[in-house]
């Protein structure tokens, strides 16, 4: 488990709120050499759109740098009750894997945001 005062924050990526108010996000695919030549040859898309659940798009939007884990848990257990159950766990895991794809970082205080991370569109 992460410790609780830790604030997940959005790193500068293109995202966006579709009409059903689940998330989008769009980033850069990271190649290896073998890959980027491959992807050259069959013209393969560059970006990666990733949507989000529910569950997902709702954390994605509640990491803007003003809530720390702790938080994030108690203000998902409100918004989704048992459907998010075990909340901290699923968290964990949602955070885990947005870290691994370089999508956010974690802060201990607001000063370090050095980047806008409000909504970017299209």
């Amino acid at each position: 488990m992460m410790p609780k005062a830790l604030v997940p924050i959005r790193l500068p990526v293109i995202w966006y709120i579709n009409p059903d108010n689940t998330v989008t996000i769009e980033y850069d695919k990271k190649f290896s050499w073998f890959e980027s030549v491959l992807s050259n040859i069959l013209k393969s898309p560059k970006i990666l759109k990733r949507p989000l659940d529910n569950l997902n798009s709702q954390l994605w939007i509640l990491m803007d740098g003003t809530n720390n884990i702790g938080n994030l848990v108690s203000k998902m257990e409100s918004l989704f009750q048992e459907e998010i159950i075990p909340a901290e766990n699923r968290i964990n895991k949602s955070i885990d894997t947005f870290l691994d794809l370089g999508l956010i970082t974690l802060i201990t205080t607001k000063e370090e945001i050095t980047w806008d991370n409000e909504k970017l569109k299209k």
